[in-house]
């Protein structure tokens, strides 16, 4: 990776965020309002950030209605993979499937939504799409990015005849008939109770080809699978004895479906990034403030501007996060529409975790991470996370403080009229970001007031 020429370590670096960091002090503001003994001074700084690259721990990809299948590999940030696991059940409230029933075929459709690519010419390249049989129930205990493996799934290729995917609005594969053999021998019971049949059929795994080693490019499909379907075409025999023909549905995901993805940018993990932040959407790498680091900068720069750390009341604390135009319009489908600081916490059954966006991107008022194009930056506000965060003792400070600039998603809730906010695990992007050594790097722009 490259390097530059800086070698100051962090130390250094929060002195001279201190020091050059740009400061004006208005005394007079409301003083005909105040006692002269109480006098508040509202000023104002800028503070060069301690930002690092850290890959997110394990992240929540589960969901009811997508699916996310396919490879990129770019010379950055290396080879990175989505495969689905999806449920499967019955689309009926009760299936018979007659007397004697025979498979005459099944055949799976999926029906794309979108596509990533890093490069326009990728878009329609051929894939080869591979269905397995899941091994294990989908459950809340499978909610996250790495909760699957490899022997989770039976490396049996249920798809037949070679169809490859060509990046069209839907892709229909024929499968092994001794699949719709196995679920004609289902009883009658177990398709009227979907939890049930999941446990007999626990679901499918898909997953595609990687891209030819050393070679840039890929795609990822995004598959709607509240528009997707496995049809089992079959024969029996009816009241009669007469041979019938008949076309029977199961759905996909109307329960769970959990994206498994990988990224192969652990190289580009720094704890200071000087040349570069980069960003990648899901599970991927991400620009990263240490909490500990934030709240020794803050505490240098109380000490230098001569008043204790716990008397600064913030009015208000704003992240800036600039990057460059590269003069293609295009850099705008890959950037992420909004970044805002998450923190991660901690399941209390496992060792996994989620990531949550600070509470200030509820407030419509404040900045709230959205991309601006004309200035060519992002910008989030934390000041109640600041506040708390100097209004604790240094030695209560844990990496569980830490903020984590990822990509995040509003939700509205028609049933409450409620927005919720969560970091996206659905959509793959990259962004660069400045690092520390531009021109134009992340600053915190800070507006306080110091008690006397």
């Amino acid at each position: 990776m490259k390097k530059t020429g800086v070698s100051f370590g962090l130390a250094a670096l929060l002195t001279l965020s201190c020091l050059v960091s740009c400061i004006t002090k208005d005394n007079t503001l409301g003083s005909a309002l105040v006692p002269a003994n109480q006098d508040i001074s509202i000023r104002t700084a800028t503070f060069s950030l301690p930002v690092g690259l850290k890959m997110a721990d394990s992240l929540q990809t589960s969901v009811s209605q997508s699916a996310t299948v396919g490879t990129i590999r770019t010379d950055r940030y290396g080879l990175y993979r989505s495969d689905a696991a999806v449920a499967v059940t019955a689309s009926y409230d009760s299936i018979s499937w007659g007397k004697n029933p025979s498979v005459i075929s099944i055949k799976m459709t999926l029906m794309c939504d979108s596509a990533m690519v890093v490069k326009a010419s990728e878009r329609y390249i051929p894939q080869n799409l591979y269905v397995h049989r899941l091994k294990v129930t989908l459950d809340s205990t499978k909610i996250y990015n790495n909760s699957l493996t490899d022997a989770d799934y039976d490396p049996e290729v249920l798809s037949l005849g070679g169809v490859v995917y060509d990046g069209g609005s839907s892709y229909t594969v024929e499968l092994d008939p001794k699949l719709g053999e196995e679920l004609l021998k289902f009883p009658m019971d177990t398709l009227d109770d979907d939890e049930k049949f999941m446990k007999l059929f626990k679901g499918l795994y898909l997953r595609c080809d990687d891209p030819v080693e050393g070679l840039e490019g890929g795609r990822l499909n995004n598959f709607n699978l509240s528009s997707s379907y496995i049809a089992i075409n079959y024969a029996y025999d009816d009241e009669d004895g007469n041979r019938r023909t008949r076309s029977d549905n199961f759905i996909m995901g109307e329960y769970y479906s959990v994206n498994v993805c990988s990224s192969g940018a652990r190289p580009l993990e720094e704890p200071l990034a000087f040349d570069a932040l980069y960003m990648e959407g899901t599970c991927g790498i991400k620009p990263h403030i240490a909490a500990a680091d934030l709240r020794a900068m803050m505490e240098e720069f109380a000490a230098v501007q001569g008043f204790e750390l716990n008397r600064m009341l913030i009015a208000k604390a704003v992240l800036c996060f600039p990057f460059e135009y590269n003069g293609d319009y295009k850099q705008f489908d890959y950037y992420a529409t909004t970044l805002f600081p998450c923190k991660r916490t901690k399941s209390k059954s496992s060792t996994l975790t989620r990531y949550t966006p600070l509470d200030e991107i509820e407030d419509d008022t404040l900045e709230s991470g959205g991309i601006d194009r004309a200035d060519l930056s992002y910008t989030a506000n934390i000041s109640r996370y600041l506040q708390k965060l100097i209004s604790r003792s240094a030695s209560s400070i844990t990496a569980d403080d830490d903020l984590w600039i990822m990509p995040t998603l509003a939700m509205f809730n028609s049933y409450t009229s409620t927005t919720n906010y969560y970091a996206d695990y659905l959509n793959y992007t990259q962004s660069q970001l400045n690092g520390m050594g531009d021109d134009r790097h992340p600053v915190l722009e800070l507006t306080y007031a110091v008690l006397k």
